[in-house]
């Protein structure tokens, strides 16, 4: 029997759990990207980018069905709204072009692949939305064009890298906690080590 592509309670639950964490880590990121940039200028701080794609991600790949990622990380925009920022409207449309660009890049696949490379491409989608959000929203016409590619580059290797990549070890790390085991993930993941077992069973 194919798992239903709705989402259950308890799946609801995790994803608004994770986000909500998200969100407060969000508007906490904020304030260190400011003092990057201060110190270091806006390509530096486009290297940092890519943690504001980390909630779509990290609840993607622990729930493994269509609309997880645009649906986490509008839940985490939310919750940066409660907490204390002070641009609800910019950090809503953010939120959306974030999680409409990893959950993008997974449709792209059809929701079959949750490996690193995918996770990785949603980042860059992600990374890449907001990149273009950002543009327009806050003027970053003002820069020269070689400042605006260099932006667009470390934001795109943020993705890959913080988001993608980051995100996979943040939820490889919860689940071997066995705080997933009732996910797609923590099912995943028991079917590895009873492979594993079987193997050195047999050697």
């Amino acid at each position: 029997m194919k798992n239903s592509k709705s989402l259950n309670l308890r799946e609801i639950v995790v994803i608004s759990s994770i986000s909500i964490v998200f969100g407060v880590l969000y508007l906490l990121w904020i304030f260190f990207g400011q003092l990057i940039e201060g110190i270091f200028g806006p390509v530096a701080r486009g290297l940092i980018s890519g943690f504001w794609i980390m909630a779509p991600i990290v609840c993607a790949y622990i729930i493994r069905k269509p609309g997880v990622a645009l649906v986490g990380e509008l839940i985490a925009a939310g919750t940066e709204i409660l907490v204390g920022s002070v641009s609800a409207g910019a950090v809503l449309i953010l939120g959306f072009t974030q999680g409409l660009g990893a959950e993008l890049a997974l449709a792209l696949l059809l929701y079959r692949s949750y490996k690193l490379p995918a996770l990785m491409l949603a980042g860059v989608f992600g990374t890449f939305a907001n990149f273009v959000t950002i543009y327009f929203m806050y003027g970053y016409s003002q820069y020269s064009s070689v400042i605006t590619g260099l932006m667009l580059i470390a934001m795109l290797i943020s993705g890959a890298v913080l988001a993608g990549w980051g995100s996979k070890k943040l939820a490889d790390a919860l689940c071997r906690t066995g705080v997933l085991d009732n996910f797609a993930l923590g099912k995943i993941y028991r079917e590895q080590r009873v492979n594993e077992d079987e193997l050195s069973q047999h050697s």
